[in-house]
């Protein structure tokens, strides 16, 4: 279960120190829409409503956006946070960018599809000798960081992971736009990506752990087959994307990161929304 932070007069007793990394990516440099480029999204805009309300919760805040979020330093950074946390801190890491099902290369996926985050240096095309992928971030190698992570906060520290992307989407912008992923897998061999839907009925999964880890919360915004569609603030006229708004209004509403009441604040406030009626949010926690 996630550990909960004990409030006393409404103040945290615990002196943990809390950290978030917040990476997202609006400008794919596709300003000419090409279908065989990633779309320009809304995920540096979820990253400048979040990041105020970090660090008034008391979080050291860093960010990457747009031109920064290249493969390079979202893994420089991960590495940093995972040299940087003590036993019982609570890291907190939020994904805004596309994603894409990436050929499986080391057999340990049963449907032969790894999946990866897209940083704003990754094409969407494989092409043999010019880009075969190199800075797709792949969910293998996120898996070694967030161990390291989990090891280090040991535990009565705390990891939330926030995955405000998907690969069900598509890619072009047609007559429904602000949708993140792709349905164009990314492939070597020239295989087709296509995902059974019968296989993916459960929005709640088990998180494995190991002796000393800290407890863990994935929270995604839809099924991997679903499409992940922005929400547009009406206050604001500014497009956000849907984990993301629902994130930063229960935190607006004073809901403790990472709590039960957090998460469930964050559900309910996507399943009111009737844009996101098809979507599911996926919760992955260790026991």
């Amino acid at each position: 279960a996630v550990v909960m932070m004990l409030l006393i007069g409404g103040q945290v007793t615990n002196a943990e120190t809390k950290r978030a990394l917040l990476v997202g990516i609006s400008d794919y440099g596709n300003a000419k829409e090409d279908p065989n480029k990633w779309a320009n999204i809304s995920g540096a805009n979820d990253i400048k409503l979040l990041s105020p309300l970090f660090s008034e919760h008391g979080y050291t805040v860093t960010s990457l956006v747009d031109a920064q979020a290249t493969h390079a330093e979202i893994t420089k950074a991960l590495e940093k946070l995972a040299k940087d946390s003590k036993k019982g801190d609570m890291v907190y890491i939020h994904f805004s960018m596309h994603g894409q099902p990436f050929e499986d290369l080391n057999g340990d996926e049963e449907d032969g599809w790894d999946e990866a985050l897209i940083p704003v240096d990754a094409e969407m095309l494989y092409a043999e000798g010019v880009y075969e992928g190199k800075n797709h971030l792949l969910d293998d190698e996120l898996e070694v960081y967030f161990n390291d992570i989990r090891s280090k906060l040991g535990s009565e520290g705390q990891l939330i992971v926030i995955l405000d992307a998907c690969h069900s989407g598509t890619a072009s912008r047609g007559d429904d736009d602000h949708i993140r992923g792709t349905r164009e897998g990314f492939t070597r061999s020239g295989k087709d990506y296509t995902p059974d839907r019968t296989q993916e009925t459960n929005d709640y999964f088990t998180v494995g752990s190991t002796k000393g880890q800290s407890p863990v919360t994935f929270i995604e915004a839809c099924r991997s087959y679903q499409v992940n569609r922005e929400v547009r603030d009406v206050e604001t006229n500014t497009w956000y994307g849907s984990l993301s708004f629902y994130i930063a209004q229960s935190m607006k509403d004073n809901k403790i990161v990472g709590s039960d009441e957090w998460i469930e604040a964050i559900k309910t406030g996507m399943a009111n929304n009737r844009r996101l009626r098809k979507q599911n949010v996926v919760i992955e926690k260790s026991e």
